[in-house]
Parts: structure tokens; C-alpha cells; sequence
């Protein structure tokens, strides 16, 4: 599971020396895509600058979101089309994926798939000393239905701490019917600190990003974030505005 959306999943087996893997790069990361005809396509490409080839498998998943920013996966290949499923990219090679939506064409509100691009360990020798590092890339897939809208609302807002952090926990719905990125407004939060200063925090979404991620939020979902703070704020004195 992950707590942040951009998003590269890397497991270490065995470790003495980094491999080409670990050079690779994908783009784009967060692709929409509408749920029928031409604009139910999109096209995801891997580079690989590194001096080993890359073995990969490709697979849908249906993404599910928890307020907490824990990320569930479901494998949802019925509803994909995608080629290559199996390649190889050599070394300094690159590799183009053609990602087809063929599931509901009837979407009411926009849904959150991952594309998850892995690499399959090379199989060693017996008794041959080799590190692999073994990457997974998720690719944020929006399918969204024509004139689909998010609605972000801020719920509530109030202090909290996490280990010898100080910040705030803000709770976000949205309500519409596409989905939003927290990170993709400035966020300004305001407060009284115990010694009854009034203190204004602003978040640009660079920062935001650095902090929580893209934060996705999906229609009819809600998500708690953490943003940290220099000092403790007052309970009730918080709030949050969302600006452009």
C-alpha cells in the first residue's frame, strides 16, 4: 500500500551494487483518458538510460483510495486493453505502451485506475552473487465521463501531531463527479498559537506535493491530510481556504 500517489514502488533483494533499473524513467505519470472513443486511448512511455536490458510485465488495477491515503489495488484487466503486456527494453532503448479503456462507457462519475509497469527479476545463476533492484511504476489512470466536475470541500480542520511534529490535519471531501488533486491549489491556513499570535501558513502546489503528494481525492471520497507547522495551533482557532 501507499500513502503517496506519485509514485515509484521499489523492493531491494539482496543489496551490494544498484542496477539499470533504478535509472529507468516513465512518463506520463497521471494520464486521463475518456471512456469511449478516440479519447479512451493513451499512450505511456518507459526509457531506459541504463547499460542492462529492462524485462517488464504491464497490469490494470482499480485504484481505491482510503482517507488515510493508503492506496487498494484490484486487478481490473477486463477493462484495459494494453500493448505490449511483455517486453524487454534494452539498454538506452525505449518502450511506448498503448493503454485502450474498454470497460463501462457509461460512467457517471470519473474512476481512478494504476497502470502498474514491473520489472521481472532475471534469474541468476546458482551461486552467482548479483544484486537486482526490482521497480514498480503506477501510472495514475482517471477514466472521466464528458463534463464531469470535482468539488472539494474543506470539512473540518483542527491541530494534531505526528511524532515530534507539529501541523494540522485537514479533512477534504469532494462531492463532485471528477476527480481533484489537493495539491493542485494553494493552500492557506490560519491559526491562533497558545501565546495567542495569529499565524498565516501558506502551501503552494510544489509544496504541497513535496508534503502530501498529488493528493488525489475521488468523487464521493473523502482524504485526510497532514500538514506540518513551526509551532502548535489552538484547537478551533484553524482554517483552510483553497485559492487558485
Amino acid at each position: 500500500m501507499l500513502r503517496k500517489l506519485l509514485f515509484v514502488w521499489g523492493a531491494l533483494a539482496l543489496a551490494l551494487v544498484p542496477v539499470a533499473a533504478e535509472a529507468a524513467q516513465v512518463t506520463p505519470m497521471i494520464v486521463d483518458i475518456a471512456p469511449l472513443g478516440r479519447g479512451a486511448v493513451a499512450r505511456i512511455e518507459l526509457s531506459n538510460p541504463g547499460t542492462a536490458a529492462f524485462p517488464l510485465e504491464v497490469q490494470a488495477f482499480r485504484g481505491e483510495i482510503t482517507e488515510s491515503g493508503e492506496l487498494q489495488l484490484t486487478p481490473a484487466d477486463e477493462d484495459f486493453l494494453i500493448f505490449p503486456a511483455q517486453t524487454i527494453v534494452q539498454p538506452g532503448g525505449q518502450q511506448v505502451f498503448r493503454l485502450q479503456y474498454i470497460g463501462d462507457p457509461e460512467v457517471a462519475t470519473s474512476r481512478v485506475y494504476y497502470m502498474q509497469i514491473r520489472q521481472i527479476p532475471v534469474q541468476v545463476a546458482p551461486g552467482q552473487n548479483q544484486v537486482q533492484l526490482v521497480v514498480n511504476f503506477n501510472v495514475l489512470v482517471n477514466v472521466i465521463p464528458d463534463g464531469a466536475t470535482p468539488r472539494p470541500t474543506i470539512a473540518s480542520a483542527h491541530p494534531a501531531t505526528r511524532g515530534e511534529t507539529h501541523g494540522v490535519e485537514v479533512r477534504m471531501t469532494n462531492t463532485g463527479t471528477r476527480y481533484f488533486l489537493a495539491s493542485s491549489m494553494t493552500w492557506e491556513i490560519t491559526g491562533r498559537t497558545e501565546a495567542g499570535e495569529q499565524v498565516t501558513i501558506r502551501r503552494t502546489p510544489p509544496e504541497l506535493t513535496r508534503e502530501i503528494g498529488v493528493g488525489v481525492v475521488a468523487p464521493d471520497h473523502a482524504r485526510v491530510f497532514f500538514i506540518s507547522t513551526d509551532t502548535p495551533l489552538v484547537e478551533g482557532s484553524v482554517q483552510v481556504r483553497l485559492t487558485q
